[in-house]
């Protein structure tokens, strides 16, 4: 009797399973075909608003295209003239560059040649200097040998002129004395022949 007592409760049990799982089951059918119906809705919308979306955007893209059509043929012209700046440019620096060049070249000869007459007048000037370094030395050597034959001379003829003034004294002081020997020679003549 005892075994045979659960099994009511387990059919009972089981039946409110089975009418709970049913509900369940119905109120989730009910459920997700509310959800899909809002999801639906909601897919739609955003549908709609995508498409709206897609079409403002189509409608900016040709807008945007239409506009950068536009600039590239009003720039495009605008380049050409920058373009051919350029090259006019690019021309004048490279005519620059080679008139630079021959310029430089040119100068570069002329300090050559300059430099060699340099090098060349240089040397000159050493050779000159040392030239006039000798003839300086032999100057003031004939300077030195000029002063002293001044020197000699001048000395020369002070004692020429102390002879020829000594000269001078000794011939009037001879003369002097031959004539007061002939004046004395003369009186003794004269005494003599007083006496007679």
């Amino acid at each position: 009797n005892r075994n045979e007592e659960p099994e009511p409760k387990l059919t009972e049990i089981s039946m409110d399973l089975k009418t709970h799982l049913h509900n369940l089951t119905k109120f989730s059918e009910s459920q997700i075909q509310r959800t899909k119906q809002e999801a639906e809705k909601q897919q739609k919308g955003e549908l709609r608003a995508s498409q709206a979306k897609c079409t403002k955007t189509q409608q900016d893209i040709h807008q945007l295209r239409a506009q950068l059509n536009a600039l590239v043929t009003e720039h495009r012209e605008a380049e050409l003239t920058l373009r051919k700046k350029k090259y006019k440019v690019e021309m004048e620096i490279e005519n620059w560059i080679q008139k630079y060049d021959v310029d430089m070249g040119e100068k570069q000869t002329e300090y050559e040649e300059v430099d060699e007459v340099y090098t060349e007048e240089k040397a000159q000037l050493a050779e000159l200097k040392e030239k006039y370094a000798m003839l300086e030395q032999e100057y003031s050597q004939v300077k030195e040998e000029r002063r002293l034959r001044q020197e000699q001379k001048e000395k020369d003829e002070r004692e020429l002129a102390i002879m020829v003034r000594a000269a001078t004294q000794i011939q009037a002081l001879w003369k002097g004395y031959l004539v007061r020997s002939l004046l004395r020679f003369k009186k003794k003549k004269k005494g003599k022949k007083g006496k007679k």
